[in-house]
């Protein structure tokens, strides 16, 4: 099978960067062009990019993937357009990969950072050759911007929802593969036990989220998520499947939020106020949820064909130690005021874009990584 025309487009500047980088570095410093490392290729990352590099900035972007667009490439549609995810992500990859101030390193990680704002000296080492020894080098930069954005919580710590064990049970981000037209199952949702149209399917709310045994803090996507995919479940079966939301309370924020969870309770998707117990599963691969509902006193046996889990998230956090930077109760990198100074670390020239400070969702992070950029503009010409 031919890979996806946007592997072309993520693979371009690998080799171009081993072949460029020492002269743009030189030229950089003859023409004292201000220079930037940013950690991380995703939509944050990307964004933070274009922003310095149309502000002068010689900018280098390390991701340790071998594509670029992070998460985002993993959606189907995005909130709060429901646009195509790749349809968003792809002008935003191709910016970046024609932008003459920005050179791009995939399959890589920073391997250490030395020096301060306006002389960081950082060593990059490339998994994109079998001898990744040879590929080191060394990347100067004044400001460094930490995007490394965040990966969803491990479904498998939650026992009682059998991820891993029944294979009608699957995570938001697997049902999101299953929505792409491109994915495994061209865009059709179904049952992965038979590949057959499910009848029923639960969505469950904070999963491994708000909870002290797991995470204790709101994912912030979940129920947007939840009523995203059980509006994209009836786009495709419409009242030939029962969809379910088990939900701890429903948190639709954003401009949009309620107006989209109102429409899609018109749409007949039943709102349960409770979280299951366990899902149990029958021989012919069906399942059943007994649940709760705080909203009318009763508790609710469900059988479902599929079972969803909009799972916690958690930052991306394994460059935090080498940069010098702390961490909040809850594993985020902190920031240098969490009221006023959010994109800032305790480490002067290190700023933070997108989901590694917060959970964010795809157009949140994009702000935050434009203010990020703005932040290590204004703090080097304070210097």
């Amino acid at each position: 099978m031919n890979q996806p025309e946007h592997h072309n487009i993520f693979l371009y500047g690998v080799c171009n960067l081993m072949v460029q980088s020492t002269q743009s570095m030189l030229e950089s410093i003859m023409l004292n062009q201000p220079r930037a490392l940013v950690i991380g290729g995703g939509i944050a990352g990307l964004q933070a990019s274009l922003d310095l590099a149309d502000h002068g900035f010689q900018v280098y972007v390390v991701e340790k993937e071998a594509h670029l667009g992070g998460t985002a490439w993993k959606l189907s549609k995005l909130f709060p357009t429901l646009r195509g995810a790749e349809e968003t992500v792809r002008p935003i990859v191709e910016r970046v990969v024609v932008n003459p101030n920005i050179r791009v390193v995939n399959s890589a990680e920073v391997k250490s950072v030395q020096g301060s704002i306006g002389d960081f000296r950082a060593k990059i080492t490339s998994h994109a050759s079998s001898d990744s020894s040879a590929l080191d080098e060394e990347i100067l930069a004044d400001v460094i911007i930490v995007a490394t954005g965040f990966g969803q919580y491990d479904a498998h710590k939650l026992g009682q929802y059998k991820y891993g064990q029944y294979q009608n049970v699957i995570t938001g981000l697997e049902y999101e593969e299953m929505c792409k037209l491109n994915g495994r199952t061209q865009g059709k949702i179904l049952r992965p036990d038979n590949g057959q149209a499910p009848k029923s399917v639960v969505f469950i709310l904070c999963a491994g989220s708000r909870d002290e045994k797991h995470l204790r803090y709101c994912c912030n996507l979940g129920c947007l998520n939840a009523i995203k995919h059980a509006h994209l479940l009836r786009g495709q079966y419409g009242k030939d499947v029962n969809a379910y939301v088990c939900y701890t309370d429903v948190r639709a924020v954003t401009k949009a939020g309620e107006q989209f969870y109102n429409k899609v309770r018109a749409e007949e998707v039943e709102f349960v106020h409770g979280q299951p117990s366990e899902v149990r599963q029958a021989p012919d691969g069906s399942l059943t949820l007994d649940v709760y509902d705080q909203a009318t006193s009763k508790l609710l046996s469900i059988s479902a064909d599929l079972v969803v889990l909009e799972m916690g998230l958690q930052p991306n956090i394994e460059m935090a130690e080498m940069l010098g930077l702390k961490l909040t109760d809850d594993g985020f990198i902190m920031e240098k005021d969490a009221q006023l100074l959010v994109n800032e670390t305790t480490v002067a020239g290190i700023f933070l874009a997108g989901a590694v400070q917060q959970p964010m969702h795809t157009h949140q992070a994009v702000v935050h990584a434009s203010a990020a950029a703005l932040r290590a503009m204004s703090a080097l010409q304070a210097q």
